[in-house]
């Protein structure tokens, strides 16, 4: 066996930072190395060249790790691929650079999907979900504002106006969900309500 690291072009930037999202292992027949996620058309071609397979397919892919350790724990792996690992990859790095990555972990705490591909879709549709605050009275605002209020319209009811109360009825109507990574709602369809008992506000 030759097994050699192949770094991807995207394994670090300018600042020499590191910037993969995933690695895994690739094994076929005797030849095993690690590939570094996101990267290239070139590279993944480079990848199966070493390899000796025209498709991922014929390869085992083991030790999967991500850069956040949280997405270890709710993304399922038993139906991974390369491509979907490095599209996932790819919009990982995307989310990061936006600062939704916490948000992306919260709507997999609540949509718990069984597959790979079930998290990859999550992940390409992040614009479809939304953070929340946790503060009722802002939420309430917010709700204020999407349906056309603007900051005079909200000064003026301003101590006539339970803005707490309207937000913590909207947030329940929103299907907004408590995560351990904070509170979020999916802006096509809210989400269904939990059977226990509600969001338990605070």
């Amino acid at each position: 066996s030759e097994g050699r690291l192949i770094q991807s072009d995207h394994a670090g930037d300018s600042t020499g930072q590191t910037t993969g999202e995933i690695s895994l292992t690739l094994a076929a027949a005797e030849q095993c190395c690690p590939l570094v996620l996101p990267a290239s058309d070139e590279t993944l071609d480079h990848i199966r060249n070493f390899l000796g397979v025209e498709d991922f397919a014929e390869t085992v892919i083991g030790d999967i790790k991500f850069s956040n350790p949280h997405l270890a724990e709710i993304i399922p792996l038993d139906t991974v691929t390369v491509e979907g690992a490095n599209a996932l990859a790819q919009c990982i790095q995307q989310m990061e650079q936006d600062n939704e990555l916490g948000k992306f972990c919260a709507v997999l705490e609540v949509d718990q999907p069984d597959t790979f591909s079930k998290a990859l879709t999550i992940a390409m549709d992040i614009d479809d979900y939304e953070s929340v605050p946790e503060n009722m009275e802002e939420y309430g605002r917010q709700v204020l504002q999407r349906i056309g209020a603007d900051d005079e319209v909200l000064d003026t009811i301003d101590g006539f106006m339970d803005f707490a109360g309207f937000g913590a009825v909207s947030m329940e109507e929103d299907g907004v969900r408590r995560t351990g990574f904070g509170l979020v709602r999916r802006l096509s369809a809210p989400f269904p309500p939990q059977q226990e008992t509600g969001m338990q506000m605070l």
